[in-house]
Protein backbone atom coordinates (compact mmCIF):
# COMPACT_ATOMS: atom_id res chain seq x y z
CA UNK A 1 0.00 0.00 0.00
CA UNK A 2 0.82 3.63 -0.78
CA UNK A 3 0.09 6.62 0.78
CA UNK A 4 -0.83 10.20 -0.26
CA UNK A 5 -0.56 11.79 3.18
CA UNK A 6 -3.20 14.61 2.93
CA UNK A 7 -1.68 18.18 4.73
CA UNK A 8 -3.94 20.75 6.62
CA UNK A 9 -6.87 18.17 8.04
CA UNK A 10 -7.96 18.72 11.64
CA UNK A 11 -9.27 16.62 14.71
CA UNK A 12 -10.47 17.48 17.69
CA UNK A 13 -13.40 19.66 17.21
CA UNK A 14 -16.28 17.76 19.44
CA UNK A 15 -19.00 19.10 16.79
CA UNK A 16 -17.23 17.76 13.94
CA UNK A 17 -16.85 13.70 14.25
CA UNK A 18 -17.39 12.58 10.85
CA UNK A 19 -14.25 13.75 9.17
CA UNK A 20 -13.98 13.23 4.99
CA UNK A 21 -10.38 13.59 3.84
CA UNK A 22 -11.30 14.61 0.16
CA UNK A 23 -14.57 16.35 -0.79
CA UNK A 24 -17.00 15.20 -2.81
CA UNK A 25 -15.88 17.13 -5.90
CA UNK A 26 -11.87 15.34 -5.70
CA UNK A 27 -13.50 12.26 -4.96
CA UNK A 28 -15.53 12.50 -8.48
CA UNK A 29 -12.34 14.09 -10.12
CA UNK A 30 -10.38 10.75 -9.48
CA UNK A 31 -12.93 8.93 -10.72
CA UNK A 32 -13.12 11.15 -13.77
CA UNK A 33 -9.76 10.32 -14.48
CA UNK A 34 -9.85 6.32 -14.38
CA UNK A 35 -9.33 6.10 -11.15
CA UNK A 36 -11.77 3.29 -9.17
CA UNK A 37 -11.97 4.69 -5.73
CA UNK A 38 -12.95 2.88 -2.18
CA UNK A 39 -14.04 4.36 0.94
CA UNK A 40 -12.20 3.12 4.11
CA UNK A 41 -13.36 4.14 7.48
CA UNK A 42 -11.43 4.41 10.43
CA UNK A 43 -12.20 4.96 14.23
CA UNK A 44 -9.75 7.44 16.21
CA UNK A 45 -10.15 8.76 19.92
CA UNK A 46 -9.50 11.41 22.08
CA UNK A 47 -10.66 13.55 24.50
CA UNK A 48 -13.59 11.20 25.04
CA UNK A 49 -15.04 11.50 21.71
CA UNK A 50 -14.84 8.88 18.83
CA UNK A 51 -14.21 10.05 15.94
CA UNK A 52 -14.86 8.19 12.17
CA UNK A 53 -12.21 8.85 9.59
CA UNK A 54 -12.98 8.09 5.84
CA UNK A 55 -9.87 8.19 3.76
CA UNK A 56 -9.73 6.91 -0.08
CA UNK A 57 -8.54 4.23 -1.77
CA UNK A 58 -7.56 4.47 -5.61
CA UNK A 59 -5.91 2.47 -7.87
CA UNK A 60 -5.91 2.42 -11.78
CA UNK A 61 -5.90 -0.59 -13.92
CA UNK A 62 -2.55 -2.47 -13.78
CA UNK A 63 -1.37 -0.82 -10.14
CA UNK A 64 0.64 -3.02 -8.65
CA UNK A 65 -0.12 -0.85 -5.69
CA UNK A 66 -3.48 0.60 -4.48
CA UNK A 67 -2.93 4.46 -2.83
CA UNK A 68 -4.77 5.61 0.37
CA UNK A 69 -5.11 9.39 0.96
CA UNK A 70 -5.03 9.64 4.76
CA UNK A 71 -4.55 13.07 6.66
CA UNK A 72 -1.08 13.49 8.01
CA UNK A 73 -3.12 12.69 12.04
CA UNK A 74 -3.68 8.70 10.82
CA UNK A 75 -2.18 5.78 11.74
CA UNK A 76 -4.66 3.09 10.31
CA UNK A 77 -3.43 0.59 12.68
CA UNK A 78 -4.03 2.77 15.91
CA UNK A 79 -6.42 4.52 17.94
CA UNK A 80 -5.17 7.54 18.80
CA UNK A 81 -3.95 10.72 16.53
CA UNK A 82 -0.21 10.44 15.22
CA UNK A 83 0.38 13.81 17.59
CA UNK A 84 -1.12 11.97 21.11
CA UNK A 85 2.00 9.04 19.99
CA UNK A 86 4.74 12.08 19.22
CA UNK A 87 3.85 13.91 22.47
CA UNK A 88 4.44 11.03 24.32
CA UNK A 89 7.82 10.38 22.97
CA UNK A 90 8.79 13.64 23.42
CA UNK A 91 8.20 13.67 26.30
CA UNK A 92 9.66 10.66 27.23
CA UNK A 93 12.75 11.64 25.16
CA UNK A 94 13.66 15.27 26.75
CA UNK A 95 12.32 14.23 30.51
CA UNK A 96 15.25 12.02 31.49
CA UNK A 97 13.40 11.81 34.83
CA UNK A 98 10.09 10.54 34.07
CA UNK A 99 9.48 7.21 33.71
CA UNK A 100 7.50 5.59 30.60
CA UNK A 101 4.59 4.85 33.28
CA UNK A 102 4.59 8.43 33.97
CA UNK A 103 4.89 9.67 30.84
CA UNK A 104 1.91 7.49 29.98
CA UNK A 105 -0.07 9.22 32.17
CA UNK A 106 0.86 12.29 31.38
CA UNK A 107 -0.54 12.02 28.25
CA UNK A 108 -3.64 10.10 29.07
CA UNK A 109 -4.60 13.42 30.95
CA UNK A 110 -3.33 16.05 28.37
CA UNK A 111 -5.19 14.49 25.41
CA UNK A 112 -8.29 12.70 27.88
CA UNK A 113 -7.56 9.76 26.87
CA UNK A 114 -9.36 6.64 29.15
CA UNK A 115 -6.56 4.48 28.52
CA UNK A 116 -2.57 4.84 27.06
CA UNK A 117 -0.45 1.96 26.67
CA UNK A 118 2.65 2.50 28.51
CA UNK A 119 4.57 -0.20 26.52
CA UNK A 120 3.68 2.13 23.55
CA UNK A 121 6.40 4.58 24.56
CA UNK A 122 9.49 2.07 24.85
CA UNK A 123 8.63 -0.23 22.40
CA UNK A 124 8.08 3.42 20.04
CA UNK A 125 11.36 4.94 21.19
CA UNK A 126 13.01 1.52 20.22
CA UNK A 127 11.58 1.31 16.85
CA UNK A 128 12.26 4.97 15.82
CA UNK A 129 15.77 4.91 17.01
CA UNK A 130 16.92 2.27 15.51
CA UNK A 131 15.10 3.99 12.05
CA UNK A 132 16.94 6.78 12.75
CA UNK A 133 20.40 4.93 13.62
CA UNK A 134 19.95 2.70 10.05
CA UNK A 135 19.36 5.99 8.10
CA UNK A 136 22.21 7.35 9.71
CA UNK A 137 20.40 10.67 10.00
CA UNK A 138 21.80 12.02 13.33
CA UNK A 139 26.06 12.31 15.50
CA UNK A 140 27.86 9.43 15.03
CA UNK A 141 28.96 9.44 18.71
CA UNK A 142 24.86 8.84 19.79
CA UNK A 143 24.93 5.87 16.86
CA UNK A 144 27.89 4.38 18.48
CA UNK A 145 26.70 4.56 22.75
CA UNK A 146 22.89 3.70 21.34
CA UNK A 147 24.36 0.58 19.41
CA UNK A 148 26.58 -0.18 22.91
CA UNK A 149 23.66 0.77 24.84
CA UNK A 150 21.54 -2.01 22.84
CA UNK A 151 24.92 -4.86 23.55
CA UNK A 152 24.56 -4.42 27.09
CA UNK A 153 21.11 -4.03 27.57
CA UNK A 154 19.15 -6.34 25.63
CA UNK A 155 17.70 -8.39 28.41
CA UNK A 156 15.82 -5.46 29.10
CA UNK A 157 13.87 -4.95 26.27
CA UNK A 158 12.41 -8.77 26.91
CA UNK A 159 11.65 -7.99 30.38
CA UNK A 160 8.70 -5.71 29.39
CA UNK A 161 6.16 -8.75 29.42
CA UNK A 162 7.08 -9.56 32.91
CA UNK A 163 6.04 -5.73 34.17
CA UNK A 164 9.85 -4.18 34.46
CA UNK A 165 11.34 -1.33 32.14
CA UNK A 166 14.82 -0.69 31.21
CA UNK A 167 16.03 2.13 33.99
CA UNK A 168 16.65 5.53 32.16
CA UNK A 169 20.18 4.71 31.96
CA UNK A 170 19.77 1.71 29.98
CA UNK A 171 17.67 4.15 27.66
CA UNK A 172 19.62 7.02 27.92
CA UNK A 173 21.31 6.85 24.35
CA UNK A 174 18.14 6.18 22.87
CA UNK A 175 16.62 8.72 24.41
CA UNK A 176 19.03 11.16 22.83
CA UNK A 177 18.49 9.49 19.12
CA UNK A 178 14.77 10.32 19.11
CA UNK A 179 15.39 13.82 20.95
CA UNK A 180 17.91 14.40 17.95
CA UNK A 181 15.27 14.65 15.72
CA UNK A 182 11.91 15.27 17.11
CA UNK A 183 12.84 17.97 20.31
CA UNK A 184 13.40 21.50 17.77
CA UNK A 185 10.57 20.05 15.57
CA UNK A 186 7.94 19.76 18.10
CA UNK A 187 9.16 23.02 20.24
CA UNK A 188 5.86 24.33 20.35
CA UNK A 189 4.37 26.74 22.87
CA UNK A 190 0.86 26.07 21.70
CA UNK A 191 -1.31 23.30 20.84
CA UNK A 192 -2.35 23.96 17.42
CA UNK A 193 1.67 24.66 16.64
CA UNK A 194 2.19 21.25 17.75
CA UNK A 195 0.12 19.84 16.06
CA UNK A 196 0.69 21.31 12.82
CA UNK A 197 4.79 20.03 13.66
CA UNK A 198 3.59 16.82 13.78
CA UNK A 199 2.06 16.55 10.62
CA UNK A 200 5.18 18.20 9.09
CA UNK A 201 6.80 15.56 10.61
CA UNK A 202 4.69 12.56 9.54
CA UNK A 203 4.87 14.02 5.71
CA UNK A 204 9.00 13.79 6.14
CA UNK A 205 8.74 10.61 7.55
CA UNK A 206 7.46 9.11 5.19
CA UNK A 207 9.36 10.66 2.81
CA UNK A 208 12.45 9.39 4.62
CA UNK A 209 12.13 6.28 5.75
CA UNK A 210 9.05 5.23 3.34
CA UNK A 211 6.89 4.08 6.38
CA UNK A 212 4.28 5.87 8.73
CA UNK A 213 5.95 7.48 11.48
CA UNK A 214 4.36 5.01 14.37
CA UNK A 215 3.83 1.94 12.24
CA UNK A 216 6.95 1.38 12.46
CA UNK A 217 7.47 -1.81 10.62
CA UNK A 218 9.77 -1.63 7.59
CA UNK A 219 9.37 -2.22 3.87
CA UNK A 220 11.65 -3.97 2.19
CA UNK A 221 11.36 -4.77 -1.79
CA UNK A 222 10.39 -1.87 -2.96
CA UNK A 223 10.15 1.88 -2.24
CA UNK A 224 7.18 3.94 -1.75
CA UNK A 225 6.50 7.06 -3.36
CA UNK A 226 4.72 10.38 -2.11
CA UNK A 227 1.98 13.09 -2.77
CA UNK A 228 1.78 15.90 -0.19
CA UNK A 229 -1.83 17.54 -0.84
CA UNK A 230 -2.51 20.89 0.42
CA UNK A 231 -6.22 22.05 1.42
Amino acid sequence: MKYIIHAGIEIGNPEITNINVLTPEEVNEYRNNGYKCKENAYQLTMGGIRYEVTCLEIWQKGDKEHSLIIPAFLLPRRGYPAFIYAFAINLYSSKPQLGQRKVAEETQKKYGLKTFAHTTVGRAMKALAETLTEAMVIDTEIMEAAAEETEQNEANDNTINNGQFPSVQDTSARREIVKSFFYEKLKSRCEQGFREACDRIAIFWYKLFHKLLMNTAPVFGRKLSIVIQST
